[in-house]
């Protein structure tokens, strides 16, 4: 790894957005961002060095945004998906509500759709969800994924919970996704990732304990199965100090000690820790590289 030369991406548009976040990659495709402003959006090709900037959409104010990158196979497209979150400030809940009420969220929101190659984007409807504020990190089966939150009103009190939803890059539709049985944890100790294929989901368990499920046959609740367990690991990679990472990386993490990132073709697995730390874990031994 010591001989490994890192190439830095230099794209051909830096000049008007120098510090960009790398919304998803599809393809060899990537979907950049400014880091600041969400706009503009660019899909380029780090390889031949092409890009399109995609046309500005609709804005608000106080608003925040979560973005989606994919490509279908059945419809043979690439879309962007920008779901602009913004406050309510009239949206005030009943004081009393059936028990087990799902309450979604607490701002308005609006689903925009880019199809690669149109001219305009699409206004399809709201996302009747809380989503993570982050970007998609899992594409199964011709559909983005993200983490939402579930408020659900019990008598007098309103409990937190998790579900995983969909969004359907060919019909454009919100489907929950069956999460698995891995206890009730907070969104902030979850992840989503693609791991053989499969859609899989990461849980943290009181920061020195990561369980990885993965959904051997998609939308199929029985088919979560829990492959691998990476323990005691945690503190070894963390850097005492946390140094924020510059350019394309900006922000990835958000709250999260650690994130999955793929697995390689030995079986081991590769996980970046905050701070920028590379680790690779083998799984049947336990030992990291």
């Amino acid at each position: 790894m010591d001989n490994e030369i890192v190439r830095r991406i230099q794209t051909p548009f830096c000049d008007t957005m120098p510090e960009f976040n790398v919304i998803a990659s599809c393809n060899g495709l990537l979907c950049l961002s400014d880091s600041l402003y969400s706009d503009p959006l660019y899909i380029y090709n780090p390889f031949t060095r092409k890009h399109r900037e995609l046309p500005k959409s609709r804005q608000f104010d106080d608003q925040e945004v979560v973005f989606g990158f994919g490509f279908h196979p059945v419809t043979n497209e690439y879309k962007v998906v920008k779901i602009v979150l913004y406050w309510n400030q009239y949206n005030v809940f009943p004081r009393q509500r059936p028990r087990g009420h799902r309450i979604h969220d607490h701002t308005r929101s609006e689903v925009q759709v880019y199809s690669l190659g149109n001219t305009n984007w699409r206004s399809i409807r709201k996302v009747p969800y809380r989503l993570e504020q982050r970007a998609s990190e899992a594409l199964v089966c011709g559909r983005l994924h993200w983490l939402a939150q579930l408020r659900i009103c019990r008598g007098t009190r309103i409990h937190r919970d998790v579900a995983i939803v969909s969004f359907d890059l060919a019909d454009e539709q919100f489907r929950e996704v069956p999460r698995p049985e891995c206890g009730n944890l907070i969104m902030a100790n979850y992840q989503l990732t693609v791991l053989g294929g499969c859609l899989s989901a990461v849980a943290c368990h009181l920061y020195d304990r990561y369980e990885i499920w993965v959904m051997e046959e998609y939308s199929v609740k029985e088919s979560w199965l829990k492959k691998y367990n990476i323990k005691d690991c945690i503190r070894q990679f963390m850097k005492p100090e946390f140094q924020r990472p510059y350019g394309i990386w900006k922000n990835v993490l958000n709250q999260r000690i650690a994130r999955v990132l793929c697995i390689f073709e030995n079986g081991n697995i590769l996980m970046e820790y905050r701070g920028g730390v590379l680790v690779s874990h083998n799984p049947n031994s336990g030992t990291n590289v």
